[in-house]
């Protein structure tokens, strides 16, 4: 009856869901193997591609269907602990051509199904000159990085909750915004409306740059989105878009993202890599434990960022400051001075170097020298 009516509708393609009626109906392992050849068979002859499903109940592969067929593809779904499940497929076997190992992550959404190819970066070389250092617009700070920060070249600012990471990238994002370049400001810890209010305390107003769709603001919540799907989200910006700077704020909320943290930092490398060679601006942030005392990250990324930012609170004239320093810049000099930064109602304001310092790396600096070449408030500001 199904080769009759092959033959009188003439299809391009023919689904058969599922084998395992197939497989029932032969009753012995020999003659479902010779109904699937004489399937096969019929189905060349009629230039017809067949696309056979099976349910995999048991987790065990048919070995011997994957010998009939020309490709084979598993589709898993996994659920985590927490959050929401993840779907995934691999290709076995793709006769007659090349195809990308690997898992790939893949979505149901309304309207069909969105997949995300495994990223290899070396397969996104740009081979475009890199264009001029982007400058933060503030003098001393960019100074400090040795004239700012180099195209294709990714930044990682540490630092303890509320010691500005996110106000310092979103400094360069306006810097970068007012150069008519496209940005892209991935948030994983704040929603979209305390980071436009936090920002426009600052002096910064985004809800233009956001309606025009030069900057894009996306909200992400990790227990729901996967890295694949993340990877895609950032690729798709670049790509389409042609985004110059990305925010990934902050790599502690991307990390609960991750099932391990061994496929974070792949993925992360991947990510890094793929960014660099389109000569994309990155920044990432990345929480410290405790505020003060020694300071610890839950993940080490600093391997793989070109450029490290260390932000910290010190004690000075009875009032809590802030201290900003670079650990390193593959890409050239910097400062290896400590300066003071005030965050108030316009903006960012960084100090001249400040000399008189004493433990700064074990998490507790303390400033010994005079109070007079430190930061005052400005008149209409504040701390």
């Amino acid at each position: 009856m199904t080769f009759d009516e092959v033959k009188r509708v003439a299809p391009a393609r023919v689904v058969f869901d599922s084998l395992s009626e197939i497989r029932l109906l032969a009753q012995n392992p020999l003659r479902y193997r010779r109904q699937v050849i004489a399937l096969k068979h019929f189905l060349a002859q009629e230039g017809c591609t067949g696309l056979l499903l099976d349910d995999l109940t048991d987790d065990a592969d048919d070995l011997n269907m994957h010998s009939l067929v020309h490709g084979v593809i598993r589709l898993e779904h996994n659920a985590l602990q927490y959050g929401a499940e993840r779907r995934r497929l691999r290709i076995f076997k793709m006769r007659g051509r090349s195809f990308r190992g690997g898992f790939h992550e893949f979505v149901i959404r309304k309207g069909g199904i969105i997949l995300f190819p495994r990223l290899i970066a070396s397969e996104h070389l740009d081979g475009k000159p890199l264009a001029e250092p982007l400058l933060s617009g503030i003098g001393e700070l960019d100074q400090l990085l040795g004239n700012g920060l180099d195209r294709g070249t990714s930044t990682l600012l540490m630092g303890p909750s509320g010691s500005g990471k996110s106000s310092i990238a979103m400094q360069f994002v306006m810097a970068a915004l007012a150069r008519g370049e496209r940005a892209l400001f991935v948030t994983f810890d704040e929603t979209k409306a305390i980071l436009m209010k936090r920002a426009a305390g600052m002096g910064w107003h985004l809800d233009r740059p956001i309606a025009s769709g030069q900057l894009v603001l996306e909200q992400v919540d990790p227990a729901e989105l996967s890295p694949g799907e993340l990877t895609g989200m950032v690729r798709r910006r670049v790509e389409a878009d042609n985004v110059r700077v990305v925010v990934l704020d902050s790599l502690s909320g991307y990390q609960n993202a991750m099932p391990a943290e061994q496929f974070m930092l792949l993925l992360m490398h991947e990510m890094l890599t793929y960014l660099n060679h389109r000569g994309v601006v990155t920044i990432l942030t990345l929480a410290q434990h405790g505020l003060i005392g020694s300071m610890q990250s839950s993940v080490d990324l600093t391997y793989l960022s070109d450029t490290v930012l260390l932000l910290r609170f010190f004690e000075a004239a009875g009032k809590i400051r802030r201290a900003i320093s670079v650990l390193k810049k593959r890409t050239g000099r910097h400062e290896d001075e400590i300066r003071e930064y005030r965050l108030d109602n316009r903006g960012i304001r960084v100090g001249p170097p400040l000399a008189e310092f004493q433990g700064v790396l074990s998490g507790s600096p303390i400033y010994t020298g005079q109070h007079g070449a430190l930061l005052t408030a400005r008149s209409n500001g504040h701390s």
